[in-house]
């Protein structure tokens, strides 16, 4: 038979069932939270108490994570930020002992990250923080009540159904290119 019939080919069944395949695949292993965190993580260089720096002190998110409203990543302090206020001892605690030795050598602070994206995943701080005003307890949890790194991450896992969410939420864009490349 010849003429107008239309015949789906493979080809053409697999262009339109490959992109939703992918994008099923993603988002269940998003929602297993494979991809957005590291998990149980090993130990920290100090036992930086959050709640001792900003629910006591009166420190904003800023201070360390110098990046949060500039740019996609927040950045993790490293000990340039720390000298800032610690170049000389501000007690005696063990951890503060341990800091001022790391300040004084040639060593690097070597933070183990807690929150790790897959390669395709595209997330700017700049643009939540700064330009939809969204506060980091907001996806961070409560840090400031924090008396020791976090092991994982403090609100659990955030996966794509999280960020739906939000998104949805805020009526921000649920585009899958503006978070996925």
């Amino acid at each position: 038979m010849t003429g107008s019939s239309t015949i789906i080919s493979d080809r053409t069944i697999s262009w339109f069932l490959l992109p939703g395949l992918m994008v099923l695949a993603l988002h269940t292993a998003c929602d297993r939270g494979e991809a957005l965190s590291s998990g149980s993580l090993g130990a920290q260089p100090i036992q930086f108490n959050h709640k001792l720096h900003v629910a006591d002190q009166g420190l904003d998110c800023v201070e360390c994570h110098q990046y949060v409203t500039k740019n996609r990543k927040a950045t993790l302090p490293g000990k340039d930020v720390c000298a800032g206020c610690h170049s000389e001892p501000q007690g005696s605690s063990p951890e503060e002992q341990k800091l001022a030795a790391l300040l004084s050598s040639s060593e690097e602070l070597k933070w183990q990250r807690v929150y790790v994206l897959p390669e395709d995943v595209y997330f700017s701080h700049f643009r939540h923080v700064t330009l939809g005003q969204i506060g980091c307890q907001s996806c961070h949890g409560e840090m400031k009540e924090l008396t020791a790194p976090p092991q994982k991450p403090a609100t659990g896992i955030i996966n794509m159904s999280f960020c739906l969410e939000c998104h949805k939420d805020r009526r921000a864009s649920s585009d899958c290119l503006a978070c996925h490349t």
